[in-house]
């Protein structure tokens, strides 16, 4: 099996929640065994036994991932290449093997004979019985909430006088100031990026660096923001804010966008 220079991997699959996991995993489940970091493989298909607890559409193309890497698997010569896969598994943690790829490599025992895989195949399965596959909890998604401060009453004041005080307080403050500006008074928002460059900055790194692991097809939009806002140290990144320095970028000529994909220049 010839070996690909750059493979697609991930960090963190068996402890994402569910929603993070569909951005994490679109590009990963569309590509070829060859293609995929063997470790992310394992996660991949220890992910696709846990079918109860995922959306359905990424439970389903889990499944469709895990049916094509055994098929893959299955169509391997009798030699070198599935010895050279062989040989790629055996280093990684055992407890990382899944229940499905352990009992395929066991039904292709009896039926491979050369003489380099014979040897490898047992010593893996040797190893990997050693431990039982790893029982995967996935996390709930994340709930952010707000929590709104009511002001502070008067010293001394009950609550319900404090209350109506703050209530008079704002009606004077409203006849005072005037009548509120219509919509069409309001001055248009700054745009996210213009607040720190900081971020725009680091928008802008994250992107051109995932793009450039990638052809010119380039990465679906949904996957590359959903990635940026994931992987971003600011705990405030929206995906409004990534499609604005996005765009901005592209009317520099530093990034193209066609059908929905981002691609570098």
């Amino acid at each position: 099996m010839e070996i690909p220079k750059r493979r697609l991997g991930a960090a963190k699959l068996r402890s994402s929640d569910p929603v993070t996991l569909q951005v994490l995993t679109q590009e990963l489940v569309r590509r070829p065994l060859g293609q995929v970091e063997p470790s992310t493989v394992l996660d991949l298909l220890a992910l696709s036994e846990l079918e109860a607890e995922l959306p359905a559409q990424l439970a389903r193309d889990l499944l469709t991932f895990r049916d094509q890497v055994l098929r893959e698997i299955n169509d391997l010569p009798d030699g070198p290449p599935l010895a050279d896969l062989i040989r790629e598994l055996r280093p990684l943690n055992p407890s990382h093997a899944p229940a499905c790829l352990r009992a395929h490599l066991s039904a292709l025992q009896g039926k491979r004979t050369h003489d380099d895989v014979v040897p490898a195949l047992a010593e893996l399965l040797g190893r990997w019985s050693e431990e039982p596959p790893e029982v995967i909890h996935l996390p709930a998604p994340r709930v952010v909430t707000k929590v709104v401060a009511e002001p502070a009453a008067p010293r001394g004041a009950k609550p319900a006088v404090a209350k109506a005080e703050r209530s008079a307080t704002a009606r004077h403050e409203v006849v005072k100031a005037g009548p509120r500006p219509t919509k069409k008074e309001k001055s248009p928002a700054t745009p996210a990026a213009q607040v720190d460059t900081r971020r725009a900055e680091w928008i802008e790194e994250d992107t051109l660096s995932r793009l450039a692991n990638y052809s010119s097809g380039g990465i679906k939009e949904s996957v590359l923001v959903g990635g940026a806002v994931h992987r971003s140290p600011f705990s405030d990144m929206t995906e409004a804010e990534v499609l604005t320095t996005l765009r901005r970028m592209k009317r520099e000529g530093k990034v193209n966008n066609s059908a929905g994909r981002w691609s570098k220049r």
